[in-house]
């Protein structure tokens, strides 16, 4: 099963108050390739869910090409990670750092990609060891793993050199929580200096992103590639590796959890449906069926459904 890291959101800035006339001109395009975007994804011709951490990589920088062609310059980037070391009882015991050394080689393959060249040296500089929190550079591009509150100043150090030199810059599996979930406190302050922070990182234009996890009973994914919508996958079999994903709808922002629980809820045959007693008793049973199962830890080639 695709398993990921803790995935936190990306931050979605507030909209200042009494648009330019520019931000009016620029809507109606924005719109108008929202509605062509989505139209090639619904004939077939948008992304699909990938099978592989390389395939993910691989997806990432074709969104983030995209992306750049219509003039973004920063880009934000959310993969699921592959298990590496798992046991019986816990899919990451070495923590973050254990994290780290799965979303290592994908985000190198990943700026190898951007960068057009497979050869390409990746270097590494630690930003912050205890939360593992690292820049992995070639040449071409540059993408800091695990952001966090306290490393926020060196990513502003790095767009500000990025925005002079015009290198591709990303953030990867950003750990920031704005008041998202039960977090009520954001971790990007407060007052003036909260908005500032906020208007920062919106900059950062969520180019790819791959997430799985489990609502009322039902195992779900969520894609998003620009420029097309987020779309919803549904995996409704017991084991995630043994069934095929189900598309179900896309949305023009991401979804909150209540938005998908509610669309799962009201799904024909839904495990989201059941009375909370069958529901409690196949989930035990899916926890009882995880457990036995021995740890599927997976390399950058081996694809989980």
């Amino acid at each position: 099963m695709m398993a990921s890291a803790v995935h936190r959101h990306s931050v979605v800035s507030s909209r200042r108050g009494g648009a330019r006339l520019g931000s009016r001109a620029r809507a109606p395009r924005a719109a108008k390739r929202a509605s062509v975007a989505r139209a090639a994804f619904e004939v077939g011709e948008g992304p699909r869910l990938p099978r592989s951490p390389r395939e993910q990589a691989k997806q990432a920088a074709e969104a983030v090409a995209r992306a750049a062609a219509s003039g973004k310059k920063f880009f934000s980037i959310e993969f699921s990670l592959p298990l590496i070391g798992a046991t019986d009882l816990d899919d990451w015991p070495g923590g973050v750092r254990q994290q780290y050394q799965a979303v290592a080689p994908m985000v190198g393959e990943f700026l190898k990609r951007v960068g057009g060249d497979d050869n390409a040296d990746v270097k590494q500089q630690v930003i912050d060891d205890s939360d593992a929190v690292v820049v992995l550079k070639t040449p071409a591009a540059k993408a800091m793993v695990f952001l966090t509150a306290e490393t926020l100043p060196e990513l502003k150090k790095l767009a500000a050199a990025e925005e002079k030199t015009g290198g591709t810059l990303a953030i990867v599996n950003s750990q920031i929580m704005n008041g998202e979930g039960s977090n009520l406190i954001s971790d990007l302050g407060i007052g003036p200096w909260k908005k500032k922070n906020e208007d920062f990182l919106a900059t950062f234009e969520q180019a790819y992103w791959i997430s799985e996890q489990r609502i009322q009973g039902e195992t779900i994914r969520l894609l998003k590639s620009y420029p097309y919508p987020w779309s919803l996958y549904v995996l409704t079999d017991m084991n995630a590796n043994d069934t095929e994903p189900k598309f179900i709808q896309t949305f023009d922002e991401k979804p909150s959890y209540k938005e998908l629980e509610a669309i799962l809820m009201k799904r024909e045959g839904s495990v989201a449906a059941m009375s909370i007693i069958d529901r409690v008793k196949r989930e035990a049973t899916f926890n009882a069926t995880s457990v036995s199962q021995k740890p599927n830890n997976q390399s950058m080639d081996e694809g989980d459904f």
